[in-house]
C-alpha cells in the first residue's frame, strides 16, 4: 500500500524519478508539470490502494526537489 511511505518510499521515489526523467520533461524545472507526470505514474501503480491526495502530496514534494536540483544545475552550468 502506498500510504505506508516508510516501507514503500524507495519504490515510490523510483517511480517518480522515472516519470520525471521522461524525454518530454527531462529538462523541465516546472514543478506543476513534473508533479503531473509523477501523479500519472503513481496512479497507474497505486490507484486502488491510496487516496489521490496522498499521491498528489508526495508528487508535489518530489517535483519541488527535482525542480530545485535542476535549477541549481542550470545555474552552475551558466556561472562564470
Amino acid at each position: 500500500m502506498m500510504c505506508d511511505l516508510a516501507r514503500e518510499r524507495k519504490r515510490i521515489d523510483s517511480i517518480l524519478a522515472d516519470a520525471m526523467n521522461q524525454n518530454s520533461v527531462r529538462l523541465s524545472i516546472d514543478e506543476v508539470e513534473l508533479a503531473g507526470y509523477g501523479l500519472a505514474a503513481l496512479r497507474s501503480h497505486y490507484a486502488l490502494s491510496c487516496p489521490d491526495e496522498c499521491m498528489r502530496k508526495r508528487c508535489d514534494e518530489f517535483a519541488a526537489l527535482i525542480a530545485l536540483t535542476r535549477r541549481a544545475q542550470q545555474h552552475a552550468m551558466h556561472a562564470p
